[in-house]
């Protein structure tokens, strides 16, 4: 068997943004916000699955669901690829807006609901620790009680997340694992089988995709690879462009010669050699 990426957009999309696979959304909310029996999410209703885009191109690798739960919390799910610098800054003024954009006119701030972010990161953002699922509420200094409880946020960071498949029970633990390694298996693993996610790897087994479902994924996939590439030769130029900037500084000192500015800067002596031409020129000119 074939499984789709399901940290890729249309994978996500595929899972947490199909109304006719809600109890897929439900459990994996349960589970990360380690939701007790009789608090349970019990029913989801999907806010806007139309607005997610097919194309890293149109957001880049970014892909978010927003649901609703029986107590109307709203809850915005995201899927971040690529590292980004200030995405917990990001995240609070997303939901901030999701927040403020609750009150019609006439509307009164009783009317209010909570917004609960969950990042679900293939990156490290908080560096600080290892905890590869972090909560963060708003809490009393004093006395950590939690009386502001419209705002809260929930990551997931699976590049901390180390376990193998047979060194958990929890059902977070096993949707962690999921995210992070379903696209390279060849089989649902047999501590895997809980409904909900063998649900999940139902939905992303190949063989189960449309042909236009399979020939979007591979435009998202040439997608991400061409963009990934640009960013290389971005960086390589980028790169090259500072070591002649360098050897070019060492240059106009004459304290040392080509080969040990070639040594220092990783250019070739004929680079340098190059280099000391066109300076020389300039001088002449």
């Amino acid at each position: 068997m074939i499984f789709m990426d399901p940290t890729s957009d249309l994978g996500f999309k595929k899972l947490f943004a199909n109304i006719a696979h809600k109890e897929i959304l439900i459990s994996f909310l349960n589970s990360v916000l380690g939701r007790a029996e009789g608090d349970k999410i019990i029913d989801t209703v999907l806010n806007d699955p139309s607005n997610l885009p097919d194309s890293i191109k149109a957001k880049t690798s970014i892909v978010d669901v927003r649901c609703t739960d029986q107590k109307n919390h709203q809850y915005i799910i995201e899927m971040q690829v690529d590292s980004q610098m200030h995405y917990a800054a990001r995240a609070q003024y997303y939901s901030s807006i999701v927040l403020s954009r609750q009150l019609a006119k006439k509307e009164r701030y009783e009317d209010l609901v909570p917004v609960i972010f969950v990042g679900v990161l293939d990156f490290t953002l908080f560096s600080g620790n290892s905890h590869y699922l972090s909560h963060h509420f708003i809490l009393d200094k004093e006395t950590y009680a939690h009386e502001l409880k419209h705002l809260e946020f929930h990551f997931i960071e699976l590049t901390k997340f180390n376990k193998e498949v047979d060194e958990y029970s929890a059902i977070v633990d096993k949707w962690i694992y999921f995210l992070k390694h379903a696209a390279s298996l060849q089989k649902i693993p047999a501590t895997l089988k809980d409904p909900e996610i063998k649900e999940a790897f139902d939905i992303l087994e190949q063989g189960n995709w449309s042909k236009a479902e399979l020939e979007a994924y591979d435009r998202h996939l040439d997608d991400i690879r061409s963009y990934h590439g640009q960013m290389d030769y971005a960086y390589d130029k980028g790169k090259i462009k500072g070591k002649i900037e360098v050897a070019q500084r060492l240059l106009q000192l004459n304290t040392l010669d080509n080969s040990a500015i070639a040594e220092i800067t990783e250019l070739t002596v004929e680079q340098i050699e190059e280099l000391k031409n066109k300076q020389n020129s300039n001088k002449t000119d």
